[in-house]
């Protein structure tokens, strides 16, 4: 690739935020996890970054420190950061970025966006990882003609339920998934939920989203989820569901109803996964295909560190 561009670290109180939004706003290849808004509610205004001198290409450094370690990981509620830009994304960009990284931070397990090639150099670990998108049709009722046998039978279900859709605040979905899988989950921390509500309000305050649940006959809720809109992409970033929720395929029908009455702009579902076979079952039932993007691994701390949690 020739030119190319001329970076500067800036840390976050030197980042101009308007120029940041509208230079994501602009980028071919821009997210959501990107903008600033969601940055600054996810890491507490603790970001970094490597820009341009023109604001054209972006990157994001949520870079912490503990223990007198600086540490760059992928903050939670965020599936894929890297570099942002107006293309072209090539190996040689990645390298010209990542040096920057590497000559200064030891401890990295941080992902890429699906548009950032790999880089052509050894220093990193690198391993592909797994989403699921789906290109929304015109005509929404040809939707279901891609669905799986099992994800219409669960839509049917939820019909003969008469479950009915409505608006479910953060903390209602907060203490469902409490109630029902927290303790499938390790090291899963009060602070995350914190973190989930101060996003989802700084979300609904700019009015790029929607948080949708799903209630029984009785008026309690089953199910729900918490999916941003921003450009033409919504992103399904949390969900909660019940034990008679699955009994009556209260998540598939809470998909199957936000994809059919989607806002007209948008035009690309993004599940946000998944590794995990089981989840990558379920989103691929509703006629998903596989995107991969790049997880970066890089420890260099000496033998004795080597223990180091983040």
């Amino acid at each position: 690739m020739k030119n190319l561009p001329n970076l500067k670290f800036l840390p976050h109180s030197l980042i101009n935020k308007v120029l940041w939004d509208q230079a994501m706003k602009n980028s071919s290849n821009g997210l959501v996890y990107a903008s600033t808004w969601y940055l600054d509610a996810v890491t507490n205004d603790n970001w970094d970054a490597l820009v341009s001198e023109d604001y054209s290409w972006l990157m994001p450094l949520p870079i912490k420190q503990k223990a007198g370690v600086k540490y760059l990981p992928t903050p939670l509620f965020i599936q894929q950061l890297g570099i942002f830009g107006p293309g072209p994304f090539t190996p040689e960009l990645t390298d010209h970025f990542l040096k920057h990284i590497a000559a200064n931070i030891k401890l990295v397990e941080y992902q890429l966006n699906s548009e950032n090639l790999a880089p052509s150099s050894d220093i990193f670990e690198v391993k592909l990882r797994l989403n699921h998108l789906l290109n929304l049709p015109e005509d929404k009722s040809l939707l279901i003609k891609s669905y799986s046998e099992n994800t219409v039978r669960n839509i049917k279900k939820a019909e003969k339920a008469q479950v009915r859709f409505g608006n479910a605040s953060i903390r209602q979905m907060i203490k469902l998934f409490q109630d029902h899988k927290e303790h499938e989950l390790e090291n899963w921390k009060t602070e995350n939920y914190n973190v989930l509500d101060k996003l989802y309000n700084a979300c609904m305050l700019r009015q790029f989203g929607q948080s949708i649940g799903v209630y029984n006959a009785q008026g309690d809720l089953i199910a729900g989820a918490f999916i941003t809109e921003w450009k033409d992409r919504a992103t399904f970033i949390f969900s909660c569901n019940s034990p008679e929720g699955k009994e009556s395929g209260a998540l598939p029908a809470l998909i199957h109803h936000y994809l059919t009455n989607a806002p007209e702009k948008i035009n690309l579902f993004d599940f946000e996964g998944s590794d995990q076979e089981g989840l990558a079952r379920f989103y691929k039932s509703f006629g998903s295909i596989e995107s991969n993007y790049v997880h970066l691994k890089l420890n260099r701390l000496p033998f004795y560190m080597r223990w180091f949690k983040h």
